[in-house]
Protein backbone atom coordinates (compact mmCIF):
# COMPACT_ATOMS: atom_id res chain seq x y z
CA UNK A 1 0.00 0.00 0.00
CA UNK A 2 1.36 3.78 -1.30
CA UNK A 3 2.27 6.40 1.88
CA UNK A 4 -0.07 9.07 0.89
CA UNK A 5 2.10 11.96 -0.34
CA UNK A 6 2.39 14.93 1.88
CA UNK A 7 1.43 17.97 1.68
CA UNK A 8 3.44 21.26 1.38
CA UNK A 9 2.17 22.71 4.82
CA UNK A 10 3.67 19.08 6.28
CA UNK A 11 7.26 18.77 4.27
CA UNK A 12 7.62 22.61 5.62
CA UNK A 13 6.37 21.79 9.05
CA UNK A 14 9.00 18.54 8.88
CA UNK A 15 11.46 20.18 7.43
CA UNK A 16 11.66 24.12 8.54
CA UNK A 17 9.75 23.67 11.79
CA UNK A 18 12.84 22.29 13.60
CA UNK A 19 14.88 25.78 13.29
CA UNK A 20 11.55 27.54 14.86
CA UNK A 21 13.25 27.74 18.43
CA UNK A 22 16.45 29.61 16.66
CA UNK A 23 14.24 32.00 14.63
CA UNK A 24 12.40 33.04 17.73
CA UNK A 25 15.94 33.42 19.83
CA UNK A 26 17.24 35.45 17.02
CA UNK A 27 14.47 37.84 16.70
CA UNK A 28 14.26 38.05 20.49
CA UNK A 29 18.05 38.63 20.49
CA UNK A 30 17.63 41.48 17.75
CA UNK A 31 14.19 42.60 19.61
CA UNK A 32 15.09 42.59 23.01
CA UNK A 33 10.97 42.26 23.54
CA UNK A 34 9.18 38.94 23.75
CA UNK A 35 6.13 39.84 22.31
CA UNK A 36 7.90 41.78 19.46
CA UNK A 37 10.41 38.86 18.84
CA UNK A 38 6.93 36.31 18.80
CA UNK A 39 5.94 38.12 16.53
CA UNK A 40 8.37 38.33 14.23
CA UNK A 41 9.29 34.41 14.71
CA UNK A 42 5.94 34.02 13.36
CA UNK A 43 5.67 36.64 10.52
CA UNK A 44 9.30 35.33 9.43
CA UNK A 45 7.88 31.47 9.13
CA UNK A 46 4.90 33.14 7.32
CA UNK A 47 7.39 34.67 5.03
CA UNK A 48 9.28 31.28 4.74
CA UNK A 49 6.41 29.28 3.85
CA UNK A 50 5.03 31.71 1.06
CA UNK A 51 8.56 31.41 -0.40
CA UNK A 52 9.41 27.78 0.59
CA UNK A 53 8.79 26.24 -3.33
CA UNK A 54 11.88 28.48 -4.59
CA UNK A 55 14.09 27.05 -2.00
CA UNK A 56 16.75 25.29 -3.70
CA UNK A 57 19.47 22.74 -1.78
CA UNK A 58 20.08 21.81 2.08
CA UNK A 59 20.68 25.74 3.33
CA UNK A 60 17.41 25.87 5.14
CA UNK A 61 19.16 27.33 8.16
CA UNK A 62 20.85 30.24 6.66
CA UNK A 63 17.60 30.80 4.43
CA UNK A 64 15.86 30.75 7.45
CA UNK A 65 17.80 33.09 9.89
CA UNK A 66 17.99 35.75 6.61
CA UNK A 67 13.99 35.72 6.55
CA UNK A 68 14.45 36.41 10.02
CA UNK A 69 16.99 38.87 10.37
CA UNK A 70 15.57 41.16 7.62
CA UNK A 71 11.88 40.75 9.68
CA UNK A 72 13.87 42.04 12.52
CA UNK A 73 15.27 45.10 10.40
CA UNK A 74 11.90 46.17 8.67
CA UNK A 75 10.72 46.06 12.81
CA UNK A 76 13.46 48.02 14.26
CA UNK A 77 12.30 50.58 11.78
CA UNK A 78 9.22 51.17 12.47
CA UNK A 79 8.04 53.68 14.67
CA UNK A 80 6.47 50.93 16.44
CA UNK A 81 9.58 49.87 17.97
CA UNK A 82 11.54 52.92 18.50
CA UNK A 83 8.98 53.79 21.40
CA UNK A 84 9.51 50.25 23.26
CA UNK A 85 12.63 49.11 24.63
CA UNK A 86 12.05 46.89 27.07
CA UNK A 87 14.56 44.03 27.93
CA UNK A 88 14.08 40.17 27.56
CA UNK A 89 12.45 38.53 30.68
CA UNK A 90 15.89 37.22 32.65
CA UNK A 91 18.09 39.98 31.52
CA UNK A 92 16.67 42.01 34.72
CA UNK A 93 18.88 41.64 38.17
CA UNK A 94 17.71 40.30 40.84
CA UNK A 95 17.37 41.19 44.29
CA UNK A 96 20.81 39.30 45.19
CA UNK A 97 23.09 41.45 43.02
CA UNK A 98 21.24 44.24 42.91
CA UNK A 99 23.23 47.27 42.00
CA UNK A 100 22.81 50.51 43.60
CA UNK A 101 21.41 53.52 41.66
CA UNK A 102 25.20 55.15 40.66
CA UNK A 103 25.37 51.18 39.02
CA UNK A 104 22.60 50.56 37.64
CA UNK A 105 22.42 53.49 35.94
CA UNK A 106 26.12 53.56 34.75
CA UNK A 107 25.68 49.60 33.51
CA UNK A 108 22.25 50.88 31.46
CA UNK A 109 24.14 53.72 29.74
CA UNK A 110 26.61 51.15 29.23
CA UNK A 111 24.55 48.38 27.32
CA UNK A 112 22.19 51.44 25.57
CA UNK A 113 25.34 52.64 24.22
CA UNK A 114 26.53 49.07 22.74
CA UNK A 115 22.87 48.13 21.56
CA UNK A 116 23.02 51.45 19.82
CA UNK A 117 26.17 51.15 18.50
CA UNK A 118 25.08 47.80 17.57
CA UNK A 119 22.74 48.91 15.29
CA UNK A 120 24.63 51.45 13.44
CA UNK A 121 26.74 48.08 11.95
CA UNK A 122 26.04 47.13 8.81
CA UNK A 123 23.60 44.03 8.81
CA UNK A 124 26.17 41.40 8.13
CA UNK A 125 28.24 42.54 10.80
CA UNK A 126 25.34 42.46 13.10
CA UNK A 127 24.23 39.13 11.98
CA UNK A 128 27.59 37.49 12.89
CA UNK A 129 27.99 39.40 16.27
CA UNK A 130 24.42 38.33 17.13
CA UNK A 131 25.26 34.47 16.21
CA UNK A 132 28.54 34.38 18.25
CA UNK A 133 27.60 36.33 21.34
CA UNK A 134 23.95 36.58 21.28
CA UNK A 135 23.35 33.05 20.41
CA UNK A 136 26.40 31.61 21.35
CA UNK A 137 26.99 29.52 18.54
CA UNK A 138 30.04 27.51 17.31
CA UNK A 139 32.32 28.70 14.58
CA UNK A 140 30.93 25.22 13.04
CA UNK A 141 27.26 25.96 13.55
CA UNK A 142 27.83 29.92 12.36
CA UNK A 143 29.30 28.83 9.35
CA UNK A 144 26.10 26.04 8.51
CA UNK A 145 23.93 29.32 8.92
CA UNK A 146 25.57 31.50 7.04
CA UNK A 147 27.15 28.92 4.34
CA UNK A 148 30.52 31.07 4.75
CA UNK A 149 33.97 28.72 5.10
CA UNK A 150 34.79 28.80 8.47
CA UNK A 151 37.97 30.74 7.79
CA UNK A 152 36.10 33.75 5.85
CA UNK A 153 33.40 33.39 8.47
CA UNK A 154 36.32 34.16 11.61
CA UNK A 155 37.77 37.60 9.44
CA UNK A 156 34.12 38.65 8.69
CA UNK A 157 33.68 38.21 12.70
CA UNK A 158 37.05 40.20 12.97
CA UNK A 159 36.00 42.39 10.94
CA UNK A 160 32.57 42.99 12.89
CA UNK A 161 34.07 43.51 15.75
CA UNK A 162 36.25 46.36 14.86
CA UNK A 163 33.89 47.76 13.60
CA UNK A 164 31.76 47.52 16.76
CA UNK A 165 35.01 48.93 18.36
CA UNK A 166 35.34 52.18 16.23
CA UNK A 167 31.17 52.94 16.62
CA UNK A 168 32.12 52.63 20.57
CA UNK A 169 34.95 54.58 20.44
CA UNK A 170 33.39 57.37 17.67
CA UNK A 171 30.96 57.73 20.89
CA UNK A 172 33.31 57.84 23.09
CA UNK A 173 34.85 60.82 20.89
CA UNK A 174 31.95 62.31 20.09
Amino acid sequence: MQKPKESMAEVFERRVGPYAPMVYRHCLHMLRHPQEAEDAAQESMLRAFRAYENLTGDGIATWLFRIAHNTCLDILKSARMRRQQAMPEGWEETADDAPTPAEHYERKARKDALWQAVSRLKSEHQLLLDLYYGQQLSYEEMAAATGLAQGTLKSRLGRAREALRKELEGDKNG
